[in-house]
Parts: C-alpha cells; structure tokens; sequence
C-alpha cells in the first residue's frame, strides 16, 4: 500500500493537463474521431474512469482528478441499475468487490444505495459514494472528457440513449456495444450518437460494412491484443478510428521503460486509442 508522501512523489512525475474541449456540435465529435480529416491522434482511454489510490473506480471525483493529468481524456465508464431503475456507475453487478456493501446492486433501491461507500482499487475505504448516471452527464456538458458508455447487462439501450440526449452531451459521449445487434439498435434508437463497435478481424470488418451503421458514427474496438497493422489500415482508410486495450498485457509490465515503449509501439502499429488501467502513466508515454 502507498503511503501519502509515495503518492505525492508519484503525481509529481507528471504535468497537469487540466483544460477543456469545446465542441459546438455532434458534427465536431465526427471530425475529432475522423481519421482522415486531421492528425491523427495518440489518445488514452481511462478504463473504469481511471481509478488511482484514494480514488474509486467510477466517481467523479476520479473524473476530476484524471483530467488534471490527462490531455484530452477518455474516460469509459460502466452504467448499472438500482432495484428503483435509477442508473448509476458501477462496473460488478455485486457489491463487494468496489464498495462497503454486499449482495447484487439490483436488490437496493437507489435510496438504500446512498448509504454504502465506494473502497478504490486496494480496498481502502473513501468518503466517496455513487454517482447517478444523470450527474456524470451533466459534468460532461462542461466539455471536461469524452465519455466511451459501457452499458451492463440488462440495463435498457433505450432509457441510455435517452439520458444522453436530454442531458444534451451526444457530442461528448459515445456509447460500447459488444455485438451488432446491439450497435444497430443503438443507431436505431439514437443515430447521432458515436458508437464503440467490436471489429478483431476481416470477418467484424465485413459485419461492420453490412452493419448500415455510418463510418464517422464507428470507434472500433479491436480486442485486448495488437491486431495485424493490415486491420487498422483498413479501418483508417474509412476514417474509423482503433482502441486497443492494454490492461491485460501492458499495464502489467512492472518496468516503466519498456512499458512505455510498449504503448509508443502499439500507438506506432496502428492503435489511436489505447485503453488502459493506467491511462496517467500512458499518456505521460506520449511526451
């Protein structure tokens, strides 16, 4: 466990980013993940909204401290739904793994709910608690992030979409879908809205070409390991821009050296977003 001034020292390594992105419209969304209408970009994904020591998974007030250090953050963040249907971030369905409390999320009432408190990633506990859906959104409308939306089982697509749109923020969210059945309805019910598709190999590539689904709504998630630089060719070529996740195989790596020349590889194969347990540490790779 990390003592405060460890803490303090580790912060220390890197600068603060703290800005804001100003998008008028969804359309500039569309021109920020074409690949061929700017740059392109080496971004970092803050996978569970980029939990660090005395800061949870899932919480604004990680949000807020990760946007200190993080130039032009993503941040994916996990939707559940209380007993009384009102959503909140959560990523496990049980309770005790991320908070003081036990048993599935679906048997609280969002009332009952407030009562527990969240632990971070080394089960200390914090002072912090849930956060609704709705307040995410709205703190997202200040233009602090990009939000990527991982829906959980049995949380409806409909009420998701409609929760983006009333709070205004479609130009600042996309929403993850793990097959096409789910991406279609998706861009049925909402199709404005950026979409996080699964696209591994030739066979996704051709599923997201009879998908109907426009290119520029497409971000494609191409797994938890580098793909052939052939694939990310292929998708740039449309414009469509490539995650890759890392916390399985370079988050790992112990080494700070050669962990950031893993990222910088992956950034230089093809990967523009790199989706990461330590997205501090892997922008910081980028200077």
């Amino acid at each position: 466990m990390r003592t405060l001034f460890s803490i303090i020292l580790f912060l220390g390594t890197f600068q603060l980013h703290a800005q804001s992105l100003d998008f008028k419209s969804v359309e500039d969304l569309y021109s920020f993940f074409d690949y061929n209408a700017s740059e392109p970009k080496q971004l970092v994904s803050a996978h569970r909204g980029g939990p660090y020591i005395g800061y949870p998974e899932n919480c604004i007030p990680t949000f807020k401290h990760l946007v200190k250090y993080v130039d032009v953050p993503v941040i994916e963040l996990d939707v559940e739904m209380s007993k009384d249907s009102v959503m909140f971030l959560m990523h496990d369905n049980e309770l005790g793994r991320t908070t003081t409390g036990s048993g599935s999320v679906r048997n609280y009432t969002w009332k009952e709910l407030q009562k527990i408190r969240l632990k971070d990633d080394e089960g200390n506990l914090t002072k912090y608690k849930f956060d609704t859906f709705e307040k995410v959104l709205k703190w997202t409308k200040k233009g602090k992030a990009l939000l990527t939306v991982d829906v959980k089982r049995g949380v409806p697509f409909e009420k998701i979409t409609k929760a983006i749109r009333d709070a205004g923020v479609e130009k600042y969210a996309a929403v993850i879908t793990y097959n096409w059945e789910d991406a279609k309805l998706v861009h049925q019910l909402a199709p404005e809205l950026m979409i996080s598709v699964t696209i591994m190999d030739d066979k996704g590539w051709e599923e997201a070409k009879a998908s109907g689904i426009p290119f520029n709504r497409m971000i494609a998630f191409t797994g938890v390991k580098l793909q052939d630089k052939s694939l990310y060719e292929k998708l740039h070529k449309e414009g469509i821009y490539c995650i890759s996740a890392t916390f399985h195989t370079t988050d790992k790596v112990q080494d700070a050296q050669s962990r950031t020349k893993e990222y910088q590889e992956a950034w230089d194969l093809g990967v523009d977003i790199i989706a990461s347990d330590l997205p501090i540490e892997a922008s910081d790779a980028k200077k």
